[in-house]
Order: structure tokens, then sequence, then C-alpha cells
């Protein structure tokens, strides 16, 4: 009799992980249009920094690259980069971290225009914090 119960919680136990591999969401990450740019480096040109806030806060234009970077912030910001892969995780963390201690204007407009009511910037920054 305890032999046959080993069995079926045995039984029980590979079902419910199969089950559970077959449910895992499958993550479509996000595309950008370089997930390899050195945004330490980025960070040390106010030029730089100034022409990607004003465009992902609608002062300017984009160019190609910031626009890539900007269709995907909304979401990114709402759900804590959950489709980011890490080299975005790092990304966002460089540049959140760089703003905010560089460039308190810039990283206040930022905020302003993808979370103005501040619901969701403390879990997008621990989501990437030490990528």
């Amino acid at each position: 009799m305890y032999f046959f119960f080993q069995i079926k919680m045995k039984v029980i136990i590979i079902i419910t992980a199969l089950m559970a591999i077959t449910l895992a969401e499958d993550i479509v990450y996000f595309t950008t249009g370089n997930d390899n740019l050195d945004v330490e480096e980025v960070m040390k040109h106010p030029e730089q920094i100034k022409a990607f806030v004003d465009c992902f806060v609608d002062r300017a234009p984009c160019d190609p690259l910031s626009l890539s970077y900007k269709e995907n912030m909304p979401e990114a910001v709402t759900t804590a980069c959950h489709r980011c892969n890490d080299a975005q995780k790092h990304l966002w963390s460089g540049f959140l971290s760089g703003l905010k201690k560089n460039y308190p204007k810039h990283y206040e407009a930022f905020q302003q225009k993808y979370d103005p009511k501040k619901l969701y910037f403390a879990a997008l920054e621990k989501a990437v914090e030490g990528h």
C-alpha cells in the first residue's frame, strides 16, 4: 500500500512539473537599436544626455537609435522592465542612476513623462539595479 502511495506521489509531482513547464511564460524581449551602448560613456557627455532626454520626453525629434529605446519605455517603466534582457537592464540601470546623480533636472523630466504619479520608478530601479 505504501509503495503505491509513493508511486502516486511521484506521478503527481512529475505531472505538476510538466504543467509548470508548459505554462511557463515565454518572454519576448524588447528590440532596440543597440543593447550594447556604453551607457557609462554616454553619461559623461551632457549634450548627448540632453539629446536623448529631449527625445524621450517629446521636446525634440528622435534619431533612429533614440526612437528604438523610446518605443519600449512606457511598457518597460510600468512593468519594471519585465521584457528587458540583461543588456537592456544594464542600460536602464546606468541611465536612471546617471540621470539621478548627475542630471537631476533631466531625471525629473523623464520621470514626469513616464511616471508622473511616481507609482513605477521605485520598482523599475530595483529591477535593474546591479545590472
